[in-house]
């Protein structure tokens, strides 16, 4: 069974709207040590909520994780 996680983004530097454009993604850049933790247990098939910060404070959109997370990384696809 597929799990649910939650990934969040300042929509100025990276948005819902780049993810759906561009198709798939590798979330990099992410510094605390819980969240990596997280990404690295995302399994391809995984539903993944992304969630604006900033002024927006919502979940803007879903997407899917599209493969095993790298050493510092995890891929996630826009729908």
């Amino acid at each position: 069974m597929p799990s649910s996680w939650i990934v969040k983004t300042e929509p100025s530097t990276y948005s819902f709207d780049d993810l759906a454009r561009q198709k798939t993604a590798v979330w990099d850049g992410v510094k605390n040590n819980l969240a990596l933790k997280h990404l690295r247990q995302m399994k391809p098939g995984d539903r993944v909520l992304v969630y604006h910060t900033g002024d927006e404070k919502a979940v803007v959109g879903v997407a899917e994780a599209t493969s095993e997370a790298a050493a510092k990384a995890g891929k996630v696809e826009g729908q």
